[in-house]
């Protein structure tokens, strides 16, 4: 990645997606929620207004820029994906984006959204740009929204189920639908009936069950156990997976590699927090934070908890 980018990050490893460019719609944490699981820390005022958050001629230099170079890890890329530190529907931007990116790559373009403005009709026409929509959704209950998602003012769970199902009608790409489930929150067997429901109702492609993997903005959003969504898996029908680690290969991309090698070496010298990293290395926290899930994954460094913080080591 260009080091003068603040909208184009990575590549990096996603469970999801494979290995994934990202481009960043939005100021940090400019979204509609503010869930109590976000390992990226508090939306300080959630708002549901679109506007042009990051101007489209910034957006365009950079990912011209980047697509002008000869990076060998565009070559290995699965997906773009609109993503990043909020939610890129928020931008009016978007379907000139999309359009930009679809004159400049081959590769498939994935939109990474809450799912919670496709009641808005112009949102779900630009959204249909792209060929897969990865929207969430966490619960059905009105006071389990309030309490897990804590959403802008406005929003309701009813009107953005219809905007899912209003979405699947007209899309003709695929739809994964997320899940995830807090324990002791919306993990009880009524939310779950209501979930299993709604998902019958929108028809999404896939149905993904995730849980907390990282520390969130509060202690009480905690993991449910793997053996739980295994016995939940039944009730979402044949088209429900549970998410699985990043699976590719060791060859997957010498930008990974790089930045890899020089966490490791930074944390031969010392234990850092993700924010310590953030600022030495000059990297956004999405990328940090999934390098150092896939470095966990890989038995390379272990997280240890010191005075609320949450510090990485290496294991040797």
């Amino acid at each position: 990645m260009n080091s003068a980018s603040t909208h184009i990050f990575g590549p990096v490893p996603s469970r999801r997606l494979g290995l994934s460019l990202g481009i960043d719609l939005v100021p940090f944490k400019t979204c509609t929620l503010d869930c109590i699981y976000c390992e990226l820390g508090k939306t300080a005022t959630p708002v549901t207004e679109r506007a042009e958050y990051v101007p489209y001629i910034e957006l365009e230099k950079e990912i011209k820029a980047y697509f002008a170079t000869k990076d060998r890890a565009q070559q290995n890329l699965d997906y773009i994906t609109l993503s990043g530190s909020g939610e890129p529907t928020l931008n009016k931007a978007l379907p000139r984006v999309i359009k930009l990116l679809r004159n400049l790559s081959k590769t498939p373009i994935a939109l990474l959204t809450n799912g919670t403005l496709f009641n808005d009709p112009e949102v779900r026409r630009e959204a249909a740009l792209v060929d897969v929509i990865l929207p969430s959704l966490d619960v059905i209950s009105k006071d389990l929204f309030v309490k897990l998602n804590r959403p802008a003012p406005g929003l309701e769970v009813k009107e953005i189920v219809a905007g899912l199902i209003k979405l699947r009608h007209e899309f003709k790409g695929e739809i994964w639908l997320e899940i995830l489930l807090c324990r002791g929150i919306n993990d009880s067997p009524q939310e779950i009936n209501l979930l299993a429901n709604a998902t019958a109702a929108i028809k999404p492609d896939k149905i993904q069950l995730n849980t907390v993997v990282r520390p969130g903005v509060l202690a009480e959003a905690v993991a449910v156990e793997q053996a739980f969504l295994k016995e939940i898996l039944p009730q979402f029908g044949d088209r429900a997976e549970i998410i699985a680690p990043f699976a590719r290969d060791s060859d997957y991309g010498s930008t990974i590699d790089k930045t890899e090698e020089t966490i490791l070496a930074t944390l031969k010298r010392r234990p850092c927090t993700k924010s310590d990293l953030e600022q030495a290395l000059g990297l956004k926290a999405v990328e940090v934070i999934k390098i150092l899930d896939l470095m966990l994954e890989k038995g390379k460094i272990k997280a240890l908890e010191h005075s609320g913080e949450r510090y990485f080591q290496t294991t040797d």
